[in-house]
């Protein structure tokens, strides 16, 4: 079989041409302008028969709220036909990654960098759709926060035989959840929230349950709220007291 490949494109098609899309700045979606396009498509005949094409255009974008430019590629294949519309499937890649729910990595300047790392990944399989890989990186936060704070341990509470209820030390994750109160590092209903992400993540290993994104958008928010009030707080209040400090040493 003989194939012959076609390459055509023109420059600015797109141009000026106005479309909707997220913006990574405006966290919402806003009207975008085209600055500047690659429009083009390969074209693959074979036997001077039949013929299948690619089609792609390059596009620099500018939101029109806040002026931020991006990167949006669209490319199509005429293959690739949706019986449900009738069309060719187009599609559509930004950059940098956004959509409705991206998650954006919060700067942390007082957490390890192996915290840091689990965290980055988490957030970054959480923006690829891999949800499953996300709910297990939560877990793995909080035995992460855990580990930094130095409590390996804690006490949990179990029923007896005979019914009544007992406490007992327990080096597993509810009982390291529980050590980060008792130690008083968190208060008790954070340890509660801390617990709903230890099962999260054993739904999400053990029985290969697929947490919504919803759910995994919230124990995200909570993780970063630990980390505020873990590291950044304690450490911004120190350096504020410092300050203090200093300028009642200039007075004297």
């Amino acid at each position: 079989m003989k194939t012959k490949t076609t390459n055509e494109f023109k420059l600015n098609t797109s141009k000026d041409k106005v479309i909707s899309i997220p913006c990574e700045k405006c966290q919402n979606s806003t009207r975008h302008m085209v600055l500047a396009s690659i429009d083009g498509v390969d074209i693959d005949t074979y036997d001077n028969k039949f013929s299948v094409d690619w089609s792609y255009s390059y596009q620099i974008v500018e939101c029109q709220g806040c002026s931020t430019k991006s990167f949006r590629l669209i490319h199509s294949h005429s293959e690739d036909f949706d019986i449900t519309t009738g069309k060719t499937r187009q599609i559509e890649l930004l950059y940098p990654k956004r959509g409705i729910f991206f998650l954006s990595i919060n700067d942390y300047y007082n957490i390890s960098p192996n915290l840091l790392r689990i965290y980055e990944e988490t957030i970054n399989c959480f923006n690829n759709g891999n949800l499953t890989l996300c709910g297990a990186g939560v877990r793995a936060i909080v035995e992460g926060v855990c580990k930094e704070s130095g409590i390996n341990s804690g006490n949990v509470e179990f029923h007896k035989k005979d019914g009544t209820l007992s406490t007992k030390k327990s080096d597993g994750l509810q009982g390291k959840i529980n050590g980060l109160y008792q130690e008083g590092k968190l208060t008790k209903a954070n340890a509660e929230i801390l617990h709903e992400h230890r099962y999260l993540g054993n739904t999400a290993i053990h029985d290969l349950s697929i947490p919504s994104r919803e759910e995994l958008t919230l124990a995200i928010e909570i993780v970063e709220n630990v980390f505020d009030s873990l590291y950044e707080v304690p450490e911004k209040g120190m350096e504020l007291k410092n300050k203090r400090l200093s300028k009642d040493t200039d007075k004297t």
